[in-house]
């Protein structure tokens, strides 16, 4: 179903939408809640919520953020059969200005092309970079399984918990039996867990595996197909343990149900947050005030 006839307020309690742009996606439905959105509102608390109530964007990108996109499109253009050349191209040097910058009527004409014919600009140090982690990615035995088992890309699905919260997801892939998702990192892989910490990736597991089984999934285990954006460019497939999937399940009703409460009430920020407060300083910066450096 198209956006043009999804009508989710006349849909059941769940409904999946595999033909949802992406831009409609995030657009039309500010009133189902996303995953992202509900990790920003814990970590953020109270304030975080009223800016986004408001329309106020917390997180806009970074240059991570963008290839981690390209990456995104090109697992993809890669599951529809396409190799990376038909998918990005880095402009020739005919088409550039004399000082080499991208501007003037050659260049927007090539640009205006490549658009028209669904390809997608990339520079030359991205286009590297993407190729290497391409590399990396179809000498993963499980990440090409997941690949050639992929059923549906970026599948959208809305559904109704037992709390009555109305929630959002948005599937990087999806199997017969799993959904999973692409990860692009500088992490190394000992600091991974920490980004999953950080990022709220195990509330994705957890977010994503309720709205799977509210379209019909039985019990699994999320994988997450990791992809590092800096040397050495390696991929692997991991899983989060089951207990922080749990925890992140109990966090995620605990911040609905207060993102509920605040906008009935109107009351987003805690009783003392107008209260004088001790600052909060690590031990580590005790130790070395009286240590010294040395120690």
């Amino acid at each position: 179903m198209n956006a043009s006839t999804l009508d989710l307020e006349a849909a059941p309690h769940s409904f999946d939408a595999d033909t949802l742009s992406n831009e409609d996606y995030h657009r039309q439905f500010p009133d189902w809640i996303s995953r992202s959105t509900a990790h920003q509102i814990y970590r953020y608390g109270g304030m975080g919520q009223l800016l986004l109530d408001r329309g106020v964007r917390l997180f806009t990108g970074n240059n991570a953020t963008t290839l981690g996109s390209k990456f995104d499109l090109l697992w993809e253009m890669r599951f529809q059969g396409k190799a990376i050349n038909e998918v990005f191209s880095v402009p020739p040097a005919s088409v550039l200005s004399s000082s080499g910058q991208r501007r003037g009527k050659p260049y927007e004409q090539w640009r205006d092309d490549l658009k028209a014919s669904g390809g997608e600009e990339c520079s030359a140090e991205d286009y590297d970079r993407l190729s290497l982690m391409w590399e990396a990615t179809e000498n993963n035995d499980r990440a090409m399984e997941l690949l050639s088992e992929t059923t549906d890309c970026q599948r959208s699905v809305f559904w109704i918990d037992k709390a009555g919260h109305k929630r959002r997801a948005r599937w990087d892939g999806a199997t017969k039996e799993l959904v999973y998702d692409v990860k692009t990192t500088s992490s190394t892989w000992e600091d991974l867990a920490k980004s999953f910490l950080n990022y709220g990736y195990f509330w994705q597991a957890s977010w994503y595996g309720e709205s799977a089984r509210a379209v019909g999934y039985g019990p699994f285990r999320m994988p997450f197909i990791c992809v590092q954006t800096v040397p050495p460019y390696e991929c692997r497939v991991v899983v989060p343990p089951e207990e922080f999937v749990d925890a992140a399940w109990h966090q995620i009703e605990q911040t609905l149900n207060l993102i509920v409460l605040r906008r009935e009430t109107g009351a987003y920020l805690s009783e003392d947050y107008g209260d004088e407060q001790e600052l909060s300083c690590p031990a580590w910066m005790w130790r070395q005030e009286v240590y010294g450096n040395d120690q």
